[in-house]
C-alpha cells in the first residue's frame, strides 16, 4: 500500500510545473521624431500657462511662435480639448526664415470648476 501512495505522487510530481525563477522586463515604445520643418511653417518654440486656475478669474497664457518658412500669415488659437470648442484665435503677418517671432499673450476667464485641457494651435494662411 505504501508502495501505492509514493508511485501516485511521482506522477503527480512529473506533472506539475514549478517555477523556479522569474524576470520581469520591459520594451520601451520607439516614437519616431517629427518630420523637419517644411517651408513657411509656423512653430510653437514655448508655452507658459499658471499651474492652477479660479474659475471666473482671468489668467494669463503665453505662447512663444516663430516662422520659420517665407513671409506669411501666421494664425494661433486656444482650443479647449474636452469640448473642442475655439476660445481665443489671432494671426498676425510675420517675417520669415526664423526672424519672424511672435509672443501672444492670451488672456483667459474660464467658468468652468474642473480642470482646463488645452490645445494650442498654430499655422499659416495659404
Amino acid at each position: 500500500m505504501f508502495e501505492h501512495l509514493f508511485e501516485n505522487r511521482r506522477v503527480a510530481a512529473i506533472g506539475a510545473k514549478v517555477v523556479d525563477d522569474t524576470k520581469d522586463f520591459n520594451i520601451p515604445v520607439y516614437v519616431p521624431p517629427p518630420p523637419p520643418p517644411e517651408e513657411g511653417k509656423a512653430f510653437i518654440t514655448s508655452v507658459v500657462s499658471p499651474s492652477s486656475f479660479t474659475p471666473n478669474v482671468s489668467f494669463d497664457i503665453v505662447v512663444r511662435l516663430r516662422n520659420d518658412g517665407g513671409q506669411d500669415w501666421i494664425f494661433a488659437r486656444l482650443i479647449n480639448k474636452d469640448t473642442g470648442n475655439l476660445i481665443k484665435e489671432d494671426r498676425r503677418d510675420l517675417t520669415g526664415y526664423g526672424t519672424g517671432a511672435w509672443t501672444w499673450i492670451i488672456s483667459v476667464s474660464l467658468p468652468q470648476e474642473t480642470d482646463f485641457h488645452g490645445r494650442i494651435e498654430v499655422g499659416h494662411e495659404t
